[in-house]
């Protein structure tokens, strides 16, 4: 037998030739994506991931969303707790477990985008990146938040865009059922449906003739509208029937419009992403995927414009989808910003996988020495994001993960949600005059009150005194046992204060800021229904903790 040259063997025995290397690297991207996973596996629940699961677990008990509990967040995630809770409980952990299970399915998507469009030894370097990224503290990826079930429908959407090229059919399809379900989570998801029909018409008209551009067009968009017109009519549909279609029409769409008015200019808002105010660790703990994405995505553009690359225009779009949906909403919270960390790492792998491909084609270098570039290339990034995310999430204690974020408010409202349930009894009702569902969630106690977090009646936002007289009527008719008065509304309005006094003795408890000492809690009991006197000055070093700022 022949034998083959050295430098034919090597190329044989490339990662691009073994599909099972492909797959042996996809299973090790998995372990080390749940390894990263468990290590913030024990971390209390913030406020929305409580929230989540309070209204969930009050919609089995028979409790009506937008009536019952009102919230200005879509249906889709209420539901998504609903269902798990029926089925597994509401433990920390199921949520821990069923946001991994999210998070798997995004890798693998990850994966197939980046095989499908530029090969399998640059699908597994962004596997690897992002089983190092899912549990990226500084958008709050290792928490439960909504962002990482969006993204994985999102993801799919594109994946399944991709499968049919772009043209009408049940892929095309399968991408606006994808998005439809995904906007049931978070209504901005309508940024990336516009984007997708875009980039589909494009494709689509790029294809076909001129007499039959406008049949073609009219064709892809009714695939893509199909699946969200059917999941928005029937969910309007079923509030109407179920007599809350205003209720549903003014938490959903009316009052999320004033909460995304923003105080500068519009296009201000796509310039504050790079400086969030209060919140400038964002980049800190997956920077290299940051950097890397915002080149890559340079790359991207050239290359969708020079080549013509339907696919390259494809991540193109979704990477400035994301980038519109994050910045819209004017708020830039931390766990907005992960709707970029799955799609900046596509975006890279595949403009590392396309420039090393042209370095190839221009550049004489023997097979050996190619595949040695390329490996260190593909290496090279989840490298350096081994080294931050080990300084800024590996190598911290559970409450370092956190404390940067939010300033321990998920240790705090654990602790005073255990404190509730110690004084009160399992039918008490207590209600929490701010915006921390950790103290419901913990307490195992229900809320008087169908505004869980008092966002829908803080001053600034419409219809405002609609909802206020709505919350002081649950409560003249429910009289909970205890109130946790917080500051998160610093004029509190005259028919609030006079209820407190009214039917509420001096503070039972007072909680101080741990370093200026100012009061950022106090707590009131019935005058008739008095409580057990406890300590609610909550200290972080019972958790280990420490000031911002102070040496750990």
């Amino acid at each position: 037998m022949m034998k083959l040259p050295k430098n034919q063997r090597i190329a044989a025995a490339s990662p691009e030739s073994h599909a099972w290397l492909a797959g042996l690297g996809l299973g090790v991207s998995c372990v080390v994506l749940i390894a990263f996973r468990l290590h913030a596996f024990d971390l209390p629940l913030e406020n929305d991931e409580c929230n989540y699961a309070y209204i969930g677990g009050r919609l089995l008990a028979g409790d009506r969303l937008y009536s019952d509990l009102w919230d200005h967040q879509p249906f889709g995630v209420f539901a998504l707790f609903a269902g798990v809770i029926a089925v597994f409980g509401d433990a920390p952990e199921v949520f821990r477990c069923m946001t991994t299970a999210f998070s798997l399915a995004s890798l693998w998507l990850i994966f197939a985008i980046v095989r499908r469009i530029t090969g399998p030894a640059a699908a597994v370097s962004a596997a690897m990146l992002f089983a190092m990224a899912s549990s990226d503290p500084g958008t709050a990826g290792e928490g439960c938040n909504r962002e990482i079930y969006m993204i994985t429908l999102i993801l799919a959407s594109w994946y399944f865009a991709l499968r049919g090229g772009g043209r009408q059919g049940w892929w095309l399809f399968a991408a606006g059922v994808s998005l439809g379900l995904a906007s049931t989570i978070k209504t901005i998801v309508a940024v990336h449906w516009l984007f997708l029909c875009v980039w589909a018409l494009v494709v689509t008209c790029n294809g076909t003739d001129r007499k039959h551009r406008v049949r073609s067009a009219l064709k892809t968009l009714a695939c893509l509208a199909a699946g969200p017109f059917m999941i928005w009519v029937v969910s309007f549909g079923y509030f109407t029937v179920t007599g809350r279609w205003s209720e549903f029409l003014d938490a959903v769409f009316l009052f999320n419009l004033s909460y995304s008015g923003g105080s500068e200019g519009f296009f201000h808002r796509f310039v504050r992403f790079f400086a969030p105010e209060g919140h400038p660790f964002v980049f800190h703990s997956a920077l290299p995927v940051w950097i890397g994405g915002g080149v890559a995505t340079i790359w991207l553009a050239a290359h969708a414009v020079i080549r013509r690359n339907r696919n390259t225009a494809a991540i193109l779009a979704l990477v400035v989808g994301s980038y519109a949906a994050v910045c819209l909403p004017a708020r830039f919270w931390p766990h907005y910003y992960y709707l970029l960390i799955p799609v900046l790492i596509v975006a890279l792998s595949i403009a590392i996988g396309q420039s090393l491909a042209w370095l190839g084609r221009i550049a004489s270098l023997d097979p050996s020495t190619l595949i040695g570039v390329s490996v260190a290339s593909l290496a090279a990034f989840p490298v350096a994001l081994l080294v931050t995310e080990y300084r800024e999430y590996l190598s911290q204690p559970p409450f370092g993960i956190t404390v940067t974020r939010y300033n321990s408010r998920d240790f705090w409202g654990r602790a005073h949600g255990e404190n509730v349930r110690l004084i009160t009894n399992p039918d008490d009702e207590i209600f929490v005059f701010g915006n921390d569902a950790e103290i419901y969630y913990y307490s195992q106690r229900r809320c008087a009150s169908r505004f869980t977090m008092i966002t829908g009646v803080q001053t600034g936002y419409a219809g405002v005194e609609q909802r206020r007289a709505m919350m002081l009527a649950d409560l003249e008719e429910r009289l909970p046992r205890l109130i946790i008065v917080l500051f998160d509304e610093r004029h509190p309005w005259e028919e609030w204060t006079a209820f407190l006094r009214k039917y509420y003795g001096e503070p039972a408890g007072w909680d101080f800021h741990d370093r200026s000492r100012e009061p950022i809690m106090f707590v009131v009991a019935r005058k008739d229904q008095p409580v057990e006197t406890i300590d609610w000055d909550w200290d972080r070093s019972e958790v280990g903790g420490w000031l911002l700022g102070d040496k750990r």
